[in-house]
């Protein structure tokens, strides 16, 4: 559900206004928004360099944050941080530079090998140069080594190096000279050693900066968060009358808090007018759902949070998003894999992610079921093994799945039907109301007399009834599916029916796809298994390839498997449902101006 929103405006006087502001956000109940402005005060400009210095800062030192490490303290200010953490990152940074060109010459001196420097510059000084080529094989000449004073070092399929002693000039057409430095593979090779303990130091240093430093820059930046927000609220969002003697503003606070803020108010005197949200009016949304609807929340919000005056949906398709993912995996082996695992990480697991690992324990509940249901198990066929054969009618066909498939589905888009009769009767609009209401009782009449009546004797009464609702239900469609003038209704609900009329076979269709991701997820496993037993048969090394292939076949179905029981159900969740239950969305969410960086939209 949505928490309703109470509308207040705040006047006080400019002496007493800063003081206010600061308590207001110590209270943290009212949201204001943000303005699309920039704060460009004075005290606003260096705030923000500051912020973006430690935002840097923070995505440099969360590359070195190891995870099992504990927080430690570090004695330091974040400026401090700051500036040490750049100086270790330069120094990293050339450490590592170094580092490659110290590798390339080591492989260059390496290729000419280990001589004498004091020969080579005794010869340069009595007048004979020596110098070092590189050649690819094909521009060799062989004429070279006849014509010229020289020593092929190496010879390879593409490369060839040599020496020459007293030539001058470029004599070798497509070579190229090298220079071996004057250092020795071994001096290169204990720089290289050095460097290495130099960049692994640095390292060192910015994880333990990473440690104790991260803490301080992220309360530093909250502080500053709030101090900015304080400042686009004394800025941007206060009006001011009277030549500034009076300073108002704006807020909404949910029904949940009035308590809390009319007792501060009361308490400081403040003049204050409080009004429930106007028809044109956009509150904040603050979703408040029970235990189960929460644990969704975060997939609702992937799409959008409902507008104010709509319903929250969340709650309506939470067990159909945790069915869907049964139905889509389908393998009872994979929900026991779940199952298990989300059951075990949560005993470990940081309180933050605990309602992930809940959500996990019951779509892993959730596809046990389907897949006994679907006699599945690890890629087997349960109907098939002989100890399971005095069960085996429970377990469903291929053309049964499809039938659920469709059914499941044919239920949803009625539900969401029910829930846009329920949303409508929020709106302005309530006669709308009628137009969905319209086409239930179409459904239902075609249900009843094309289905369950089909081919009985109907009695004079009932033929009347029948064709007496069928003209009720159309005029309902017709007359009430939009607002204005007689004929533009009758024009809107003639448009409403034919979109209708031609999107719910599609929508209906959409619901397929439960049951092929659920046989090719069972498919993909029964290969798996195949092709394990046929491997599996080789001597000697035959078991452990079997278990091997097993293990990671099943690991690797699951994995692509449950993406898809993921992705297709929210799909079927946003597009199908969410149409038919006429949802809108576009909420924006309930931020409080506070001092809590972190507050949530939720309850």
């Amino acid at each position: 559900m949505i928490v309703p929103m109470k509308k207040y405006v705040f006047a006080v006087h400019h002496a007493a206004y800063r003081h206010f502001l600061d308590e207001l956000q110590e209270l943290g109940v009212v949201h204001v928004g943000k303005s699309s402005e920039k704060t460009a005060g004075s005290e606003a400009a260096p705030l923000n360099e500051e912020a973006a210095r430690i935002r840097y800062t923070l995505d440099q030192l969360n590359r070195f944050r190891e995870e099992d490490t504990p927080d430690s303290r570090i004695n330091l200010a974040p400026g401090e941080i700051i500036g040490q953490t750049a100086t270790l990152l330069k120094q990293l940074e050339a450490g590592r530079s170094k580092l490659e060109r110290l590798i390339e010459k080591t492989e260059i001196r390496a290729w000419w090998g280990d001589y004498s420097e004091s020969l080579i510059g005794g010869l340069q000084e009595a007048g004979v140069p020596v110098s070092f080529y590189v050649v690819p094989a094909k521009k060799f000449n062989p004429a070279w080594p006849d014509e010229y004073p020289m020593e092929i070092i190496s010879r390879l399929d593409k490369e060839i190096r040599f020496v020459t002693f007293g030539v001058s000039g470029e004599m070798f057409e497509g070579a190229r000279r090298e220079d071996p430095g004057k250092q020795t593979v071994a001096s290169l090779t204990q720089e290289i050693r050095l460097t290495e303990q130099q960049i692994a130091a640095a390292e060192r240093e910015l994880q333990a900066m990473a440690s104790g430093g991260i803490r301080l820059l992220q309360q530093r930046l909250e502080e500053i968060e709030v101090r900015l927000e304080w400042l686009d609220v004394w800025d941007n969002l206060t009006t001011r009358i009277g030549e500034g003697a009076v300073h108002l503003l704006e807020g909404w606070v949910p029904v949940t808090e009035e308590a809390r803020l009319k007792e501060y108010l009361n308490q400081r005197a403040v003049f204050y007018l409080d009004s429930a949200a106007g028809p044109d009016e956009k509150p904040p949304v603050q979703l408040h759902n029970n235990r189960f609807g929460r644990l969704f929340e975060p997939i609702s919000r992937l799409f959008s949070l409902p507008a104010y005056t709509e319903m929250d949906l969340t709650v309506y398709f939470a067990p159909f998003f945790m069915l869907f993912f049964g139905f889509c995996l389908g393998d009872a082996g994979y929900g026991l894999v779940i199952l298990l695992g989300a059951t075990f990480y949560k005993r470990f697991a940081a309180e933050k992610l605990k309602g992930y690992l809940v959500l996990g324990q019951l779509f892993g509940a959730s596809t046990l079921v389907m897949g006994i249901l679907f006699g599945t198990f690890f890629g087997i066929e349960l109907a098939k093994v002989s100890a399971l054969s005095g069960v085996k009618e429970l377990f469903l066909e291929s053309s049964q799945v499809f039938a659920l498939s469709l059914m499941v589905g044919a239920i949803q888009i009625l539900f969401g039907i029910v829930l846009r009769i329920k949303n409508q009767l929020r709106q302005a609009y309530r006669w709308q109301a009628l137009s969905s209401a319209g086409w239930l009782l179409l459904f239902a009449t075609a249900g009843l007399f094309a289905f369950l009546l089909k081919g009985e004797a109907l009695s004079p009464v009932l033929k009347m009834t029948e064709k007496f609702l069928y003209a009720a239900s159309v005029l309902m469609i017709l007359f009430f599916s939009g607002s204005g003038p007689l004929h533009l209704r009758l024009v809107g609900g003639l448009w409403e029916m034919y979109n209708t009329v031609t999107g719910i076979f599609g929508d209906l269709l959409s619901y397929i796809r439960l049951f092929a991701l659920g046989i090719a997820s069972s498919i993909l496993g029964l290969v798996i298994n195949q092709m394990a037993i046929s491997f599996g048969s080789a001597k000697y090394i035959g078991p452990v390839i079997f278990i091997l292939f097993v293990v990671v076949g099943h690991t690797a179905n699951l994995a692509i498997s449950s993406l898809g029981a993921f992705v297709h159900p929210m799909r079927l969740t946003f597009v199908e449902f969410y149409k038919n239950a006429g949802f809108q969305g576009g909420g924006k969410p309930y931020q409080p101006f506070s001092k809590q960086r972190n507050h949530l939209s939720t309850t």
